[in-house]
């Protein structure tokens, strides 16, 4: 998955975090549908499987991974996060993110060898056993992932006020 917060060089804080929060909930989704696709696949094939998904912001790109280590838990981690460079005197930053690339190759290759041994076990134990698997049971139900917010609400972070940040005085114990 990509998604790309705002336009080249500009800083859309807002944006960029609902931007993120819909990244995990697609990484999480996708996680689903392929346990829901291949339900007699095996578990120890299915905690290998990891998701990627690309965020941009600005100049600003940063890897995110997930997978599902144990029953009923998305982990989410950050492969690594660079800026991407677009001029000659920022060709530094470029020795920075040669690395973290080499690494998201890596990984690419990886979840398409894990997903092929899904498939497979999948398809041998659909033959084998004519009862559902437990795959489904690893992950979460699924829910509907949050709407998009449309019009003027679709980018807007309401500040707290300062009546929320304050705790409210806490009753006094009363002793007769």
């Amino acid at each position: 998955m990509i998604e790309m917060s705002g336009g080249y060089n500009t800083d859309d804080f807002p944006r960029y975090l609902k931007d993120h929060v819909r990244g995990c909930w697609g990484m999480r989704d996708l996680l689903n549908n392929i346990a829901t696709m291949l339900p007699c696949g095996d578990y120890k094939v299915m905690r290998q499987l990891r998701v990627w998904f690309l965020h941009t912001h600005g100049q600003d790109v940063q890897i995110w991974g997930m997978d599902i280590p144990a029953k009923k838990v998305y982990l989410m981690f950050l492969l690594g996060t660079f800026r991407f460079p677009i001029s000659w005197e920022d060709h530094y930053e470029l020795m920075h993110a040669l690395p973290i690339l080499w690494n998201f190759g890596k990984g690419l290759n990886e979840t398409v060898d894990v997903l092929e041994k899904l498939k497979k076990s999948h398809s041998r134990n659909s033959i084998l056993s004519s009862k559902t698997s437990a795959l489904k049971t690893y992950i979460r139900p699924i829910k509907q992932s949050p709407k998009k917010p449309t019009r003027k609400k679709a980018r807007t972070i309401n500040p707290m006020k300062r009546e929320q940040l304050e705790d409210p005085p806490s009753p006094s114990p009363v002793f007769y």
